[in-house]
């Protein structure tokens, strides 16, 4: 699965457990709790000042996704 795929699926994540099982499918270990975390971002619908800063300079949702993935589960994800 390339990194597309990847993050097309966990923004279509129904629950933390779906985010849980997607991760493990892809031999990424998360904890419940940070599961919980990034399922609570990828459903906020509130941007802090500091994302909608980063907005007009490029910033992508998708690259947060990444970047919260490894932060949380110490893996990183170059290869997808």
């Amino acid at each position: 699965m390339n990194k597309e795929e990847f993050i097309s699926k966990l923004k279509g994540a129904k629950s933390a457990d779906d985010i849980i099982a997607l991760a493990k499918e892809n031999g990424i270990e998360i904890a419940p709790d940070k599961a919980q975390e990034l399922f609570g971002k990828l459903n906020s619908v509130e941007l802090s000042d500091d994302q909608l800063q980063n907005v007009a300079g490029g910033w992508s949702m998708d690259d947060e996704i990444i970047k919260i993935i490894e932060s949380m589960s110490g893996v990183k994800l170059i290869n997808y």
